[in-house]
């Protein structure tokens, strides 16, 4: 009898626990969601940043194809030191995409674990369903965002050939000769700029479609 009124207490102590437990993950669940879309926000930011960088880059790369700038050797010069911070502004959010692809599988995979504790048929099955779709959108962009990172790398390699086709050659005659190139080189840049146009539209709209 003893014994039964033993194993009673500890499953009325284990249920309550279970009870106290299930408020506690739910809470969890808008911190995490706050935390992995802080991750995203800083790596829109660092877009912002990379694209900014990149039309300052171009602008100083037409001046000199386009013969308007005032003195084409200082010209020149930024047009190398803005190369330089453009690639430095990419590394410098390298860090920031991958800060956010981890917090991603973190939030993610909680989030599986918490669709699987739903009893209910139906609720659970919209969660995983929500899950799904969560997880689709956010590879989708994070393809988007390596194609446009390709387009970037393509108009750096593009301006490091003409810089160095330039370095001993600065003059309007070695300039003439690159009309074709730059009128592929804006053409390439528009498209780098839309692309990544894109991709700050895409995650500017998944964060607004997980937050509170």
């Amino acid at each position: 009898m003893k014994s039964n009124r033993m194993c009673l207490v500890f499953a009325l102590v284990a249920a309550a626990s279970a009870l106290r437990a299930t408020p506690v993950a739910a809470q969890a669940g808008p911190e995490q969601t706050a935390k992995f879309l802080k991750t995203v926000e800083g790596t829109v930011k660092a877009i912002g940043e990379s694209r900014a960088q990149l039309q300052k880059t171009v602008a100083t790369y037409n001046s000199i194809t386009e013969m308007t700038a005032k003195d084409l050797k200082s010209a020149y010069k930024d047009l190398n030191k803005d190369v330089a911070d453009c690639e430095k502004k990419v590394a410098e959010g390298r860090p920031k995409v991958d800060a956010m692809n981890t917090e991603a599988e973190g939030y993610f995979a909680a989030w599986k674990a918490s669709a699987a504790a739903i009893s209910d048929p139906d609720l659970r099955k919209r969660s995983e369903e929500r899950l799904a779709d969560a997880r689709v959108r956010f590879d989708k962009i994070a393809v988007a965002g390596r194609d446009a990172r390709q387009s970037f790398d393509t108009l750096m390699t593009d301006l490091k050939d003409q810089s160095t086709f330039l370095g001993h050659d600065l003059n309007a005659s070695a300039i003439a000769t690159l009309k074709p190139n730059a009128a592929k080189f804006n053409t390439r840049a528009a498209t780098a700029f839309t692309k990544t146009d894109g991709v700050t539209k895409m995650f500017d709209e998944y964060i607004a479609s997980l937050k509170p």
